[in-house]
């Protein structure tokens, strides 16, 4: 099936087509590269060469410093889509992706978020039918601060849990209301799924109500 792409994606790769190569474009927007250069043909932007990847992080202090840059990137990127500041926010996740591929726990989720973004541009209020409706609303209520209508949102998503992620976003809702016991069922169940969810566990911020309980850190030290 060929690829749908969203206007964010597509000033991405103007924006970025003479700097990056045709490889790292095809991995920040997750397009084959068969498919992006016809895409660049179209757009008349083929014929300039490739230009260098982005130098990867090599010393520990470097790594150190890339994973706190794309954190900040991130959080900046979630602040603004909280205030419907959908180009500011769409600008944060895009350099999120392009400048720190290797944080692929971060890019993943800003890559959601950037879904959330396109979908507020076309429709600020759609109408829910689908399970990935509901879990998009969960996600921008969430952000909100109404963390109990997320979570009717996403019992509603519940059939289409995408790997552990409606079990995740459950478990960041839960937490954020204190209920450690049912945050710490859904967490378990997201990484049954998937074990990246450990990871991004241990730095996000909405289980900080929870993150001093010997129970949580059992869970994230297994």
């Amino acid at each position: 099936m060929a690829k749908r792409w969203a206007e964010a994606e597509l000033r991405f790769l103007k924006d970025n087509a003479t700097k990056m190569s045709v490889q790292a474009l095809a991995d920040a927007l997750s397009v084959r590269i068969d498919e992006l250069e016809k895409k660049m043909e179209r757009l008349g932007m083929l014929g300039g060469g490739d230009a260098p990847e982005p130098r990867k992080a090599q010393t520990l202090r470097e790594l150190s410093r890339h994973t706190e840059n794309a954190h900040k990137d991130y959080d900046r990127g979630v602040a603004a889509l909280q205030k419907k500041k959908l180009d500011e926010a769409e600008r944060h996740f895009l350099d999120l992706i392009q400048k720190y591929p290797e944080e692929r726990e971060l890019v993943d989720r800003a890559r959601v978020y950037l879904t959330v973004c396109e979908r507020q541009r076309r429709d600020p209020r759609p109408a829910l039918t689908e399970p990935e409706d509901f879990y998009y609303a969960a996600v921008l209520e969430k952000n909100r601060g109404n963390v109990a209508e997320a979570i009717e949102h996403l019992k509603r998503a519940a059939r289409k849990n995408g790997g552990g992620r409606v079990d995740f976003l459950l478990a960041c809702c839960y937490a954020q209301q204190g209920d450690l016991e049912t945050a710490l069922e859904h967490l378990q169940r997201a990484i049954d799924e998937d074990q990246r969810h450990r990871v991004l566990a241990r730095h996000d911020r909405d289980f900080d109500p929870v993150r001093e309980a010997p129970e949580f850190q059992r869970l994230l030290a297994s």
